[in-house]
């Protein structure tokens, strides 16, 4: 009985672990690949795991092996990362013919609105801008996840007049020949392809 719930816990560290690390591989770096990051942290995660499960196993005497022990942190650690970088998944189409930079500015609404237009707009509302999400974005039925890059995000001052600032984030679809193309946030305004009546206004703090 005692080894079998040692096989238990050693099994079930060995699958957070893997969901780990794929929440990891999941998450946009701005800098470093995902990739280098498993390979620097999890070593040094690993490390420390052993050295608790090897104080805690002194501490309690027992005649369970340092395997179980450390698996028993890999199990807390893992759980505690995992929970904490859980992030929705959220479809965002593009239109077929459409090339360039995607905006997905913030609305005043309570659902997101990820079916692009024709001029790479969308909108997304607060709650998931704030909390953060992972795109799967789809063009003419292909996953293009994966091509898609340099994702950020960036606002649009109004004029002093108003005083408001309008939020979006912002990704690149890059054409066949690599080309990025379209137009200025004010240009798309000009031309109503944003509708600015949905859109969340952030108040500008005025400087003293």
């Amino acid at each position: 009985m005692k080894n079998k719930l040692q096989l238990l816990i050693i099994a079930l560290a060995t699958l957070l672990l893997g969901l780990s690390i794929w929440q990891m591989l999941e998450t946009p770096t701005m800098i470093l690949p995902s990739w280098f990051l498993i390979l620097l942290f999890v070593p040094i995660f690993l490390f420390i795991a052993f050295i608790l499960g090897s104080l805690l196993k002194v501490l309690l005497k027992s005649d369970w092996n340092k395997l179980t022990f450390t698996s028993i942190f890999v199990i807390i650690i893992s759980s505690i990362f995992y929970f904490s970088q859980y992030k929705a998944t959220y479809k965002i189409i593009i239109p077929e013919s459409y090339s360039g930079e995607v905006r997905l500015f913030v609305s005043n609404e309570k659902e997101n609105d990820f079916i692009i237009n024709n001029y790479g707009i969308g909108y997304i509302n607060k709650g998931t801008f704030d909390s953060g999400f992972h795109p799967k974005v789809l063009k003419g039925g292909n996953n293009i996840t994966e091509q898609t890059k340099n994702y950020g995000k960036g606002a649009l001052a109004t004029t002093v007049r108003d005083l408001h600032t309008y939020d979006y984030l912002s990704f690149i679809v890059p054409s066949k020949d690599g080309n990025v193309e379209g137009k200025s946030v004010e240009d798309l305004i000009r031309i109503k392809a944003i509708d600015t009546t949905r859109l969340y206004n952030r108040p500008v703090v005025s400087p003293r």
